[in-house]
């Protein structure tokens, strides 16, 4: 079995206050990868009537959601083919996945 183009290691997350965004990394063979997740699609993945979330909040869901935001950088990662770091993941993407 072969292994995933990116790993993330769960527990590593950390806002950005000037992107309003929860940031973490991804490992490939060639290094890391930086990711941002908005607040907006924070929000959206806690509930669709919400438009952003305070940074507390978007941890705590960040948290909560951890599994499946992996999974979505993954799939985002081979689909943007890698793009540019950091990528950003936005209320789009979650609604796509």
């Amino acid at each position: 079995m072969s292994r995933p183009v990116i790993r993330f290691e769960p527990g590593n997350s950390y806002w950005v206050t000037d992107r309003e965004s929860v940031g973490f990394v991804g490992t490939t063979d060639l290094g890391k990868v930086e990711f941002l997740m908005t607040s907006a699609a924070l929000a959206q993945m806690l509930n669709n009537d919400y438009e952003v979330v305070d940074a507390e909040t978007a941890m705590e869901i960040f948290v909560e959601f951890e599994a499946d935001i992996h999974r979505i950088a993954r799939l985002e990662f081979v689909k943007r083919l890698g793009g540019e770091p950091p990528i950003l993941l936005t209320a789009a993407d979650v609604e796509m996945h």
